[in-house]
């Protein structure tokens, strides 16, 4: 987890959100956000406030000893053949807009779409976030933590001190509502069909990867299940400031996939939107 920026003015984004084109939406959008060093060092975790409980969630169908497969979706009759990959985009972002999806459109880099989105779900498959090459654009502001005193034990007397903590303020959640509602929306059998429309582009710019994971369809269900896998996080995500970035002061949570972590940082509202709509995303995308 990583930011840059100074405490008190907010986290500059770098933003790493996967949209999932069509039937998942902006999946992975995210933000690393890095700050500059403070000059005193920060207390050591047994001093921090105790870190908020988390509990795994639950991916349905999922192996846990090896990958599962998926067979790929039927093909759609279409009336108007599907366009060449490397001239699709004004197909897709005209078939988008046709989803009447607030703020879809406009948070979609309209340039290379496809294997953009191919490229973020693969990397999402992962746990991982796409840093470069993104397909959407960053969440309006800067990261937003806020900060807080704490008594700690210090000095030779054993004095107490107060000293200055951070956590994942509740002004920064807000940053995320527009990609949760985009992903709700999304929730949609027209959506479906759509990606399914596409299917055959989408499955051609993954080849061109070479990850040698299959086909994309079944990319695309495991990196839902992976965002599905996330921890749930009620109460403050307090952070310490070691060196130069923001970390999680739980080490479990520091060690978390990046996706995780990013899901604990867009807040447990917005968090439970998007695990919903993709659980049900999932669902149709398996339904023969």
């Amino acid at each position: 987890m990583q930011y840059r920026n100074r405490p008190t003015g907010g986290l500059g984004p770098l933003a790493k959100w996967s949209v999932v084109i069509l039937a998942v939406g902006a999946i992975g959008s995210i933000g690393y956000f890095l700050m500059k060093e403070e000059a005193h060092r920060p207390p050591k975790l047994h001093d921090l406030p105790t870190p908020a409980a988390v509990q795994p969630g639950v991916a349905p169908d999922v192996a846990p000893a090896a990958k599962p497969v998926y067979d790929e979706p039927e093909p759609v009759p279409a009336p108007i053949p599907l366009p060449d990959l490397n001239q699709s985009d004004a197909s897709v972002l005209a078939a988008l807009k046709a989803l009447n999806i607030n703020g879809l459109v406009e948070m979609i880099i309209p340039q290379e779409i496809l294997r953009k989105f191919v490229r973020a779900v693969d990397i999402l498959e992962e746990g991982k976030v796409v840093t470069e090459y993104r397909p959407i654009t960053s969440p309006q502001g800067a990261f937003v933590a806020d900060s807080f005193n704490v008594k700690v034990s210090g000095g030779e007397l054993g004095e107490q001190q107060d000293v200055e903590q951070f956590r994942v303020s509740p002004k920064n959640y807000l940053r995320y509502t527009l990609y949760a509602q985009v992903i709700s929306a999304l929730d949609s059998d027209a959506s479906i069909a759509l990606y399914k429309r596409y299917y055959p582009l989408l499955n051609r710019a993954h080849q061109e990867l070479g990850s040698g994971k299959g086909n994309f369809h079944t990319v695309l269900i495991r990196a839902i299940d992976k965002v599905l896998t996330a921890p749930d996080a009620s109460g403050d995500m307090i952070l310490i400031h070691p060196k130069v970035y923001y970390e999680f002061a739980d080490p479990a949570l520091e060690k978390l996939p990046d996706v995780h972590k990013l899901m604990l940082r867009m807040g447990p509202d917005n968090a439970a939107v998007v695990k919903e709509s993709l659980r049900n995303i999932r669902t149709k995308l398996l339904k023969k």
